[in-house]
């Protein structure tokens, strides 16, 4: 069997300081069990533990490296569509930043809402598209063109009608400025050098009539730009 590679992520999406605030943000109990879907780098999980009685992690493959050896988490191989665990066994269902790569988010919302308890809560962060539809289009033109496999963002609208349509009407939502570096942005992925040049292209193209919504300020030999990035708390009516 080929070595699993390390997972390679944007520090401005591995920023343990906004996960912790995520997690302050969602105040689980001490006594909460935790169940963590498509957990990236293994982060959010590890704070959830350091806060909780029990933290289960459900991924695709062998699970994220730095909660292979914790013995505060449990790994466990499934889908989020097909989730391997009985009705209403935890307090708090969360997925971070990935969502938006799930490949059936209907499906897998109906299925963390299963296996959560009555009364308890699904929690989800992740970057949001604007609500203008020119702007959407143009945010998710410049993603398409960094990585070809991305889906496209949910605008904070989508989710809370997406959650509304699993039955877990949404309690608490906040919204952050999610600050940007173009090289930075681009950590993960593997576009053509051609392609970086019409990326750089399109958004200083934008930024006069600001098409994008991302606030773009070149500066020096790089882009600085702005995400938002949404903390969504929806609660499984008792």
């Amino acid at each position: 069997m080929a070595p699993q590679l390390p997972m390679i992520v944007s520090p401005a999406i591995a920023d343990a300081r906004r996960l912790r605030h995520f997690v302050a943000f969602v105040r689980p109990r001490r006594e909460d069990e935790v169940l963590d879907v498509a957990p990236g780098t293994g982060l959010l999980a590890g704070i959830f533990a350091r806060r909780v009685r029990a933290v289960a992690v459900l991924a695709g493959d062998a699970g994220p490296a730095r909660l292979r050896r914790r013995r505060d988490v449990t790994l466990h191989k499934g889908s989020p569509e097909a989730v391997p665990f009985a009705d209403d066994s935890f307090d708090i269902v969360s997925c971070g930043s990935s969502f938006h790569h799930l490949p059936s988010p209907k499906e897998a919302l109906a299925e963390m809402a299963r296996v959560c308890r009555p009364g308890g809560r699904l929690v989800l962060e992740d970057i949001v598209a604007s609500e203008q539809t020119v702007r959407a289009r143009y945010q998710d033109r410049l993603e398409k063109l960094r990585d070809r496999a991305h889906p496209g963002y949910f605008r904070l609208s989508e989710f809370v009608t997406l959650l509304g349509q699993a039955g877990l009407p949404v309690r608490r939502v906040e919204t952050h400025d999610l600050p940007r570096e173009f090289h930075e942005w681009l950590i993960g992925a593997r576009p053509l050098p051609q392609k970086v040049e019409l990326m750089r292209r399109l958004m200083t193209g934008a930024q006069e009539a600001d098409l994008s919504g991302l606030d773009i300020h070149p500066m020096d030999d790089t882009i600085l730009f702005t995400q938002r990035i949404a903390w969504i708390i929806a609660e499984k009516p008792d």
